[in-house]
């Protein structure tokens, strides 16, 4: 039976989300010992000893159902951001966010509008569903073309998703120029703000997102614990937005879709948030060494505001990554995000991990 009948073209014109390579699996191939992994944005440093034995405590009940409407993380998470209880949402990551506002807002022959070289779930969720995705180019230097997307907008456009700063080019729109993106957006449009990095961000432009939703109810702000307080394991992700559509978008939540684990472990980092400033400074003084270090190779850097570093090399990027593969440092190029053969982004590791790759990359490129 040729059971690809029984599907919908968009599952069919869709192609799995294909993550960074797993070390165990880089090690298993290539029967190497030591292995750096820069390829998926992940903090290099573990979570705090207090979110660690928040999860060790948390783990004595996991014979029980998680607790499904998240009580505990709602309210401690709503006294930090200083926001009312029914205006959070959370979700298995961000990732699922984005899908259940996908699913709870677009019908068939409606579109969502997005940036054509951004992060990929979005065209990827899009597809799966009613091939719904309106792409739209960067601008020259790597940024959103919020004027450009507004454009884009039409009378079946249901959400717009701006990521800011933006994976996996790192850059930023500022204040002025989202401020006037939404004010052009139609109110009955549903803009997303995708600011899972939001925690890295130093620029003095940078949107504060939060106040603006005074304004503009139509705004859905999406954050994570996955980055800045090492979660990524554990998958704790949120929305902050009007009660009345986070009261429809809960509807389309998963029973228990943020596990017990997840939730003592994002509890805990709410607890300790003085530790956010000192990590991020870590992440910003190695970003900015392995930035230096790119140049100095002759290497084109754009300029980040992340964990991250978008680097664009003279030749073909799969082929540079697959010879750093062969070293032990693991990189993701970046052509499955429309961004061409010479485009790889390189995650912020620790100083260790970023000389590694320096010293991998010098290496190979003197072999040219």
């Amino acid at each position: 039976m040729d059971f690809k009948q029984l599907f919908r073209p968009g599952i069919l014109a869709t192609h799995p989300y294909i993550p960074g390579k797993p070390v165990e699996e880089v090690q298993r191939e290539l029967g190497l010992d030591d292995v750096v992994k820069l390829a998926s944005n992940e903090n290099p440093e573990a979570p705090l000893p207090e979110v660690v034995a928040a999860i060790i405590d948390a783990v004595r009940q996991i014979n029980r159902y998680p607790d499904g409407s998240c009580f505990r993380l709602t309210q401690a998470l709503a006294a930090h951001l200083e926001v009312d209880t029914d205006s959070l949402l959370f979700g298995n990551g961000s990732n699922e966010v984005i899908d259940m506002l996908i699913r709870a807002l677009v019908s068939p022959g409606e579109n969502v509008v997005f940036s054509a070289h951004s992060f990929i779930v979005y065209p990827l969720t899009c597809r799966a569903h009613f091939e719904c995705g309106r792409a739209v180019p960067l601008t020259a230097d790597d940024c959103h073309d919020l004027p450009a997307m507004a454009a884009a907008v039409d009378s079946d456009t249901k959400l717009v998703i701006v990521c800011n700063p933006n994976n996996p080019t790192g850059t930023h729109n500022s204040h002025d120029e989202f401020a006037s993106f939404l004010a052009a957006v139609p109110g009955d449009v549903i803009v997303a703000v995708d600011e899972a990095y939001y925690e890295y961000v130093d620029a003095a432009d940078y949107p504060q997102t939060l106040p603006m939703r005074a304004e503009y109810p139509n705004l859905v702000i999406l954050r994570t614990f996955s980055k800045i307080h090492s979660l990524a394991g554990l998958r704790v992700g949120y929305a902050v937005g009007h009660a009345d559509l986070i009261a429809e978008l809960q509807k389309t939540r998963e029973p228990f879709n943020v596990n017990s684990l997840s939730q003592a472990a994002a509890i805990a980092c709410l607890e300790h948030w003085d530790q956010v400033a000192p990590r991020a400074q870590r992440n910003r003084e190695q970003r900015n060494w392995l930035a230096d270090k790119l140049d100095e190779l002759g290497l084109a850097v754009t300029p980040s505001q992340t964990n991250f570093l978008l680097v664009r090399c003279p030749g073909n990027a799969s082929e540079l990554t697959r010879k750093l593969l062969q070293k032990g440092v693991i990189v993701r190029p970046m052509d499955a995000f429309g961004l061409g053969d010479g485009a790889m982004r390189i995650s912020v590791g620790l100083a260790a991990e970023n000389a590694r790759c320096v010293k991998a990359l010098e290496e190979i490129l003197q072999d040219e």
